[in-house]
């Protein structure tokens, strides 16, 4: 445990759940990002508050609980060297220049997206969309998460949301748009597109509004590489991004829409949009690396990069680098319509930037324990993998419906693994040592009554049960490895000999062929769609579980490096 935080935590030890009020400071103006105040958070009640916070209650005295100890962000020069060589300002997050408010070891991990109005934050984490209330200042509150219903619907994945007007609305893996309405304090489904319709591979991997405009909503895709605007009442535009390229996030102010992608060398670019067409005069020069989030205002579009160590201020309509900001580890942020108030988020901790004596620690709530999922640093590993499969032109799938996380709507579920395409038949490789826990050498082709039976039942039920998800994956093999993970290798066309319960087996050891068994495909043709479907896990958590998908692909790069 890190030993500032568990300092943090003895000190705790005893008192009540959270520091008497701040006096908030004058902040300094920067360049990009004009400066307000936010309210003065009211003493903290102890009564559980609803979706929305109302007035603030009467103040209550409140025992004083110790400042909270310095937080750290060393310098890189680096970074600082990018600000210099541009000549524009280099800013880092410090307690002399931003605020901190502690939350309780494990009540957030690796936020995806964040939210806000005056007296609201809503972040997304671990699938669980959660209310951070900015007037009494109590612990989370869990407003949505997966296997909650709304309609008719069970609760996928979450994977991003977006404030717009009156209504937070939250994208889920499959497709769906959940609406909470903020007044009603009620969920709607606004769309659904978690069955096969016109397309059977879609992949939303973003969800961003028009700042201006509370009517549209906008999206990006990745299978077939588009952004979109949407409407409540089913209308859509959309437009074609370059080929090749990763979608990662959107956002729009007035009539321009900015989207942010990965090249296929590993950069990123941001473009501007109006009206569907590319502004070739929008054309930032500024290397991004590892992007993660824009967010566009009327004085700044800013860009979240190298994994949440790096927040860009760009020009808005030349792309012109305004200011670098040097980061604590962050994973989401939210800027205010204006420009005018930076908020970012990262493990169990929400900054208020040029906000220093808004500081507190926030306790109390349901924590959760390691290990979790959507924690990066559980998957990163010292020693790439062996490549399943053997050939001249090895390389990840550059298709993100590919990879984990992405929707598979024949079913209604969710992918939970990576895809390697080569030839019926061809020979597998395990990845790492290990010793083999299941091998289902008796396998036997269902038919394809087998396969109408389990569709009809995912189609009933919304989504694809446990049992059923086993059966599609087909004949199989799973390795406890040594580093801890289970990797299972699905769709085989056969199991090598020998390979059985029990079994030890080394790094680049032959254990089976590629096929398509457990694929619908499999029912017409034993070569059709033959392909490895190769999973990670660590207990009941698979890779790639609540993470974006630019996340997810970056953690695949590193495991199976050429």
């Amino acid at each position: 445990m890190n030993q500032v935080r568990l300092f943090w935590l003895l000190l705790l030890g005893g008192l009540l759940a959270c520091a008497a009020p701040p006096t908030l400071v004058t902040p300094t103006a920067v360049p990009g990002v004009p400066t307000v105040v936010m309210p003065t958070p009211t003493a903290v009640s102890t009564e559980t508050p609803a979706i929305m916070p109302t007035n603030p209650p009467t103040a209550v005295p409140s025992p004083t609980v110790p400042a909270l100890p310095m937080w750290q962000n060393p310098l890189d020069p680096a970074m600082q060297e990018t600000a210099v060589a541009a000549s524009v300002p280099f800013y880092q997050l410090l307690p002399d220049n931003s605020g901190l408010w502690q939350f309780d070891l494990g009540s957030f991990w690796h936020p995806n997206a964040l939210a806000m109005n005056e007296t609201s934050a809503f972040l997304l984490d671990g699938g669980r969309v959660l209310l951070l209330d900015l007037v009494n200042g109590v612990s989370p509150r869990v407003l949505l998460q997966p296997g909650d219903w709304v309609t008719d619907l069970v609760v996928e994945e979450p994977l991003d949301l977006a404030l717009v007007g009156e209504e937070l609305l939250v994208l889920d893996r499959v497709g769906d748009v959940y609406a909470l309405d903020l007044a009603a304090e009620t969920w709607r489904l606004e769309q659904s597109q978690r069955p096969i319709g016109e397309t059977s591979s879609h992949y939303f991997v973003a969800l961003g509004h028009d700042a201006a405009n509370s009517d549209v909503r906008l999206r990006v895709e990745t299978s077939y590489g588009y952004a979109q605007y949407f409407y409540p009442d089913g209308r859509q535009r959309l437009w074609s991004l370059p080929e090749g390229v990763q979608p990662v996030d959107i956002s729009g102010v007035g009539d321009g829409v900015y989207v942010l992608w990965r090249n296929p060398d590993g950069t990123a670019t941001v473009a501007l949009y109006e009206e569907t067409r590319r502004l070739t005069e929008f054309a930032p020069t500024i290397t991004m690396t590892q992007p993660r989030q824009i967010v566009a205002t009327e004085t700044a579009v800013f860009v979240l990069d190298q994994a949440g160590h790096r927040l860009l201020s760009l020009q808005p309509q030349t792309g012109a680098l305004q200011a670098v900001f040097q980061l604590p580890e962050v994973s989401a942020f939210v800027a205010s319509p204006t420009g005018a108030q930076l908020w970012l988020v990262g493990r169990d901790q929400l900054f208020f930037w040029q906000q220093p004596q808004n500081s507190r620690f926030i306790t109390g709530g349901s924590v959760l324990a390691a290990p979790q999922p959507h924690d990066t640093a559980v998957w990163q590993g010292t020693n790439p993998y062996t490549w399943p499969i053997s050939g001249d032109y090895l390389d990840l799938t550059s298709r993100d419906l590919q990879i984990p996380g992405a929707p598979r709507h024949y079913r209604l579920g969710i992918h939970e693994g990576t895809d390697f395409y080569w030839a019926n038949g061809t020979p597998i490789y395990a990845a790492a040592a290990g010793t083999v826990v299941r091998a289902t050498v008796e396998y036997e082709r269902p038919s394809e009554a087998a396969f109408n039976r389990r569709r009809a039942e995912n189609i009933e039920l919304g989504y694809t049960t446990e049992e059923n998800l086993d059966f599609y994956r087909g004949m199989q093999i799973w390795i406890l490895q040594d580093d801890g993970f289970v990797a299972r290798y699905a769709h085989l066309s056969a199991i090598a000999e020998g390979v059985v319960e029990g079994t030890a087996v080394a790094a680049g050891q032959q254990i089976g062929l590629i096929g398509n068994t457990g694929s619908p495909a499999s029912v017409n043709s034993e070569t059709e769609d033959a392909h490895l479907h190769f999973e990670l896990w660590l207990n009941d958590i698979h890779l790639g579980q609540f993470l974006r998908p630019i996340e997810i692909r970056e953690l695949l790069e590193q495991r199976f490096t050429p």
